[in-house]
């Protein structure tokens, strides 16, 4: 009974995840395609099936979209970090989070486009899923500082670093190698990424560095 009662239920559940996912799918095909201005509401239900008034009863507004499409990929991506990361602090963690982007790049390059091309449209005052994008921002470097602090707990990384900054040029590291690789597809992202290892085990272990 409990089943027969609940499963009208789970059945619009299923629906509203469907369609959810394939509106997703039509506004990162037609953001790459067409860019900002040529996603429109409208376009966005055509191209996935659906009609303009579901787009704007789910989201409101086309900003409304926008925020959501960039949050979900977000979430994909910190997801695909996190189990990168697992339980590794330090030096590890951080290069497990650079090999997490690289397998994002080559598994969902759309999606990463999509996302980017929202959060650098973002600092548009009148971007109105900026508070969105800095949510993520934030987010990302509070992970990246604990794993660094950990890994001066544990004595891996260099007790006289300013976990905070070295947070930040490290997510600023990776927003410019994906900006760089976003207007310049061609540029030899493999190796950048080898170097970025080298880079970040140096930088914060302390190597090279005057006694």
């Amino acid at each position: 009974m409990t089943a027969t009662a609940t499963s009208p239920r789970r059945r619009q559940e299923d629906r509203t995840a469907l369609s959810d996912r394939l509106l997703k799918e039509a506004a990162v095909s037609l953001l790459n395609e067409r860019g900002l201005a040529g996603t429109t509401l409208a376009a966005i239900g055509q191209h996935s099936g659906y009609s303009r008034g579901l787009v704007t009863h789910r989201f409101g507004t086309k900003a409304g979209l926008f925020a959501y499409v960039h949050d979900t990929v977000a979430a994909e991506w910190i997801a695909r970090v996190q189990k990168a990361v697992g339980d590794n602090i330090g030096v590890t963690a951080l290069r497990q989070a650079i090999e997490a982007l690289h397998g994002f790049i080559r598994d969902e390059p759309d999606e990463i486009r999509a996302m980017y091309l929202l959060r650098y449209a973002s600092i548009d005052p009148s971007a109105e899923y900026r508070a969105n994008v800095a949510k993520v921002h934030r987010a990302q470097h509070r992970d990246v500082q604990v794993w660094i602090e950990r890994g001066q707990a544990d004595g891996g990384i260099d007790p006289n670093i300013d976990a905070n900054l070295a947070a930040e040029l490290f997510c600023a590291a990776l927003d410019g190698l994906l900006y760089r690789w976003l207007v310049t597809p061609t540029i030899p992202i493999d190796g950048l990424h080898e170097q970025l290892h080298g880079i970040v085990q140096q930088a914060l272990s302390g190597a090279g560095r005057n006694s």
